[in-house]
């Protein structure tokens, strides 16, 4: 990690969306590694490269079921003319054949099998006809066929997987088929969730006339898990200074996200809970729409950030400045999951402040993604972000004109085309 950059933050001291991410980065903590046996590594990301401690394969083997044979016995063999051969015996997968195979001689194999000594040659079954202890070989095509070679996969000392590498099922199997029981793999991002707000109540409570349901438990909940983070604590925390400070005293994790609590008023103590517990303030608000208020602190390991209370600015924070923390604590690179589009109509920004501006991204095939503008774009309003893809940045004032391409910074990690309608 490099040297923190702290701030004391006033009035004129706003961060550009750039400056605010310089810091952040600046700040992550390294990557703690922990060994994982290898089942339970599914899913996880890799600390370390890994070697191979083996060869793939391990052994010269066959490829097919047939005869395991000299080319120079069978070099001749054609189906007017085939060639006979003495069966010695069989190679089986997990019972090979001892002897070294001589001139005249061929031993039936399976596939998997360890080629005998002193073959070359598979010659599979349908090229063949076999009479008591007798082979008669029909057709072959050339010298080396259907064997698979010591190491012609890979040898032992190559690198297998990189660093950062998320083990899927095809990499467990890689892992489990060159015998590593244990890797390293990146300690999964820990996230604790407080939601602050006396008037919050969860859905299923009765709710009062001055009361607000809660969503930004769930939706930050949701997005810190879909992100690779695993939730340690979610608790909802009234507007009371020492509940605020209690609730931030009794929390560790690897980062601690506060919902709402971080503006100016009577009501708001995070910020002041957060230096009673000896967190030092990087910075408090960032120069963009939405989301200008956003808290980033840090004690030691622990980062800690503070969101709108607004659920669609809590969740525009969170994607663009959270979600890449995450994604680096758990081995990957610090970033977003991103496509680039064309406009369909032009897009402009009429804030003075930089805008995150929701699009919905449509695919052509053959000509990639296109983009339009979503209809409501409140921030207060949470259909903005479900009839939406992802989003824009755009300058105060810039207009994107249609025919234009932008990058898009996608809500979720790219599964599946969003098909155009015809």
């Amino acid at each position: 990690m490099t040297e923190k950059k702290h701030i004391q933050q006033g009035n004129s001291d706003i961060l550009s969306i750039v400056e605010a991410l310089q810091i952040i980065r600046a700040n992550i903590p390294e990557v703690t590694p922990m060994d994982c046996s290898l089942q339970q590594s599914v899913g996880k990301y890799l600390a370390a490269d890994v070697i191979a401690p083996e060869p793939s394969p391990r052994y010269t083997s066959s490829a097919m079921d047939g005869y395991a044979v000299r080319w120079e016995d069978v070099v001749s063999a054609g189906t007017q003319s085939p060639v006979a051969l003495k069966i010695v015996g069989e190679s089986q997968a997990g019972l090979q054949y001892e002897n070294e195979v001589k001139p005249g001689e061929a031993v039936r194999i399976s596939t998997g099998a360890v080629l005998a000594r002193g073959c070359d040659t598979v010659v599979r079954v349908e090229d063949t006809s076999e009479t008591g202890d007798t082979v008669h070989v029909k057709a072959v095509r050339s010298r080396g066929q259907d064997v698979r070679y010591k190491g012609e996969e890979f040898a032992e000392g190559e690198l297998l997987l990189n660093r950062g590498k998320r083990i899927t099922a095809a990499a467990a199997a890689l892992l489990a088929a060159v015998g590593i029981e244990k890797v390293s793999i990146c300690k999964p991002c820990e996230v604790a969730l407080l939601v602050t707000g006396s008037e919050l109540v969860s859905v299923g409570e009765k709710i009062e006339d001055d009361q607000i349901r809660d969503s930004n438990m769930i939706m930050l909940r949701a997005a810190i898990e879909d992100s690779g983070g695993k939730v340690t604590r979610a608790l909802r925390v009234s507007d009371d200074a020492e509940a605020t400070r209690r609730s931030l005293d009794e929390t560790s994790a690897d980062i601690i996200i506060c919902s709402g609590g971080i503006s100016v008023g009577r009501h708001d103590h995070v910020k002041k809970a957060a230096e009673d517990n000896g967190y030092s303030a990087f910075f408090w608000q960032i120069r963009q729409k939405p989301g200008k208020p956003l808290y980033f602190a840090g004690k030691e390991k622990t980062l800690l950030f503070g969101l709108p209370g607004n659920p669609v600015s809590a969740f525009m924070c969170f994607t663009h400045y959270v979600r890449p923390v995450i994604t680096a604590l758990n081995g990957l690179a610090f970033g977003w999951p991103m496509v680039s589009g064309e406009a369909r109509d032009d897009i402009v920004n009429n804030v003075k402040r930089p805008n995150m501006i929701r699009v919905r991204l449509q695919w052509c095939p053959n000509s990639g993604y296109f983009i339009t503008h979503a209809a409501r774009q409140g921030s207060h309003m949470l259909t903005s972000l479900t009839q939406a893809d992802g989003y824009i940045i755009l300058e105060p004032g810039q207009r994107l004109r249609a025919g234009e391409r932008i990058d898009v910074y996608r809500y979720d990690f790219l599964r599946e085309p969003c098909l155009m309608e015809s």
